[in-house]
């Protein structure tokens, strides 16, 4: 599966391929007038786009391989889907780059929170703010995964 979205403005954008694969890029010039602060709101927003559209794509898929619409998630068929889900919602994921320069957690796959250490826009050029961006990303949907399997280990037994 291979998804894509930019920002309103197209400053910047991000693909999500296979289960964790992100990669983001920037228009020329968007990198140099950020700030910390002002990047990390950005990217919060593009988070939320991408794995949103990643939903929607997985349930176009599933929607073309049972021949019949699918638009989410079946009602709950009996308590343990509801704890399973109550405990899913509250479940925070995160990932972090390899420097340690850019953190990334998410509640529920729905709450994003990206923080990025003071200076980093001044130490590492657009190419590697981008790659360590990736790492993190990747980092925190395989972080997510993992834990999604421990709790329907636990849930479900």
């Amino acid at each position: 599966m291979r998804v894509r979205v930019a920002t309103p403005d197209g400053a910047i954008e991000a693909e999500l391929s296979g289960r964790s694969d992100v990669r983001l890029s920037f228009r020329p010039g968007f990198y140099e007038r950020c700030t910390e602060r002002d990047l990390e709101r950005r990217l919060a927003g593009v988070a939320a786009l991408l794995w949103a559209r990643r939903m929607r794509a997985y349930y176009e898929a599933l929607s073309e391989a049972y021949g019949a619409p699918v638009t989410g998630e079946d009602a709950a068929a009996g308590p343990r889907d509801v704890r399973y889900r109550e405990l899913r919602a509250g479940l925070v994921a995160r990932g972090r780059s390899a420097d340690g320069r850019i953190a990334v957690s998410v509640r529920g796959m729905r709450d994003w929170d990206i923080r990025i250490r003071d200076g980093t826009l001044r130490a590492l050029d657009e190419h590697a703010f981008l790659a360590a961006a990736g790492e993190a990303a990747g980092e925190l949907i395989r972080d997510q995964f993992a834990r999604i399997a421990r709790l329907k280990g636990t849930v479900y037994g």
